[in-house]
């Protein structure tokens, strides 16, 4: 069973409080020098913590994670809820599959869904990145909304809105190239589940260098990896991409300091830039 925040029990979270254990959610994350106190804690942070280097000088109003993300920021998860919006809002552009009687996909998902006839043929590649805004039915995009949910608050927390868009952007793309690289023209899929589990092989690195108990997350990745090898028309493929492409993007996150914001983006590019020209070379094969 999932934990749950000590103060707002109905949340779940995988992020515990550095001194006295107990688990928190994003709005009762400190930022500390490694990882986040609870808010008690963090009170003890506050009071101790040293002179302001001059009576009248303000403190500091918005400090940041051991990651990069600002404090202030971390409750507002404004990137995790437009993500959410995006595809709520694209499910409805689809027809909603699964709630009416229309066609499962119609004109719009046609359009926009993991293709590989229409990329190789038409290099439509930016179905890349927006097959991941689809979703093929009600428990599918239900499923999906509240993997997002749940571990996009938390990471956009730790990181900040910059990084974590750019991990969902390069875990879907990783995702759709890998299905892509070895399903060819016949490759077909939507879903936000290709960056999902790059959230998860994020989460699960960056919580072995903030010697944050990884255990749950372990176990999440298991059970999701099980579902993806047993039931039937899962994109296979994708999900070990997305995974794959997390933990590169994790192990950048974790280990390069953030103050070396440049070299964090020119690495994510970089592994943007490889997906590409691999996906580009997949083309070449095929035509």
């Amino acid at each position: 069973m999932a934990p749950h925040c000590y103060r707002h029990t109905d949340r779940e979270t995988y992020v515990s409080c550095q001194r006295c254990g107990r688990p928190i959610c994003p709005d009762c994350m400190r930022p500390a020098a490694v990882g986040f106190h609870c808010p008690e804690e963090g009170r003890g942070d506050s009071s101790s913590g040293g002179h302001n280097g001059g009576a009248g000088r303000p403190a500091q109003r918005d400090p940041r994670t051991v990651l990069g993300g600002r404090a202030g920021q971390a409750r507002q998860a404004l990137v995790t809820q437009s993500l959410i919006v995006a595809c709520v809002v694209a499910y409805f552009l689809q027809g909603a599959p699964g709630l009416s009687s229309s066609d499962r996909y119609n004109e719009f998902t046609e359009r926009f869904a993991m293709n590989g006839y229409q990329i190789a043929v038409d290099d439509q590649y930016y179905r890349l990145l927006t097959a991941a805004f689809l979703h093929a039915s009600v428990l599918h995009i239900l499923f999906n909304m509240y993997a997002l949910f749940l571990l996009g608050f938390q990471l956009e927390a730790l990181l900040g809105r910059v990084r974590y868009l750019a991990l969902f952007v390069v875990g879907a793309v990783g995702g759709n190239t890998l299905s892509y690289l070895l399903g060819g023209r016949g490759t077909f899929s939507v879903g936000a589940s290709t960056a999902i589990f790059a959230f998860f092989a994020a989460y699960y690195v960056i919580a072995r260098r903030l010697r944050i108990d990884s255990t749950q997350i372990l176990v999440v990745i298991g059970i999701n990896l099980l579902i993806t090898f047993t039931l039937s028309g899962i994109d296979k493929w994708g999900h070990l991409g997305g995974l794959a492409v997390g933990i590169l993007v994790g192990l950048l996150y974790a280990y390069v300091p953030p103050r070396h914001a440049r070299l964090q983006a020119g690495g994510v590019l970089g592994i943007l830039a490889v997906l590409l020209l691999a996906a580009l070379a997949r083309s070449a094969a095929l035509t």
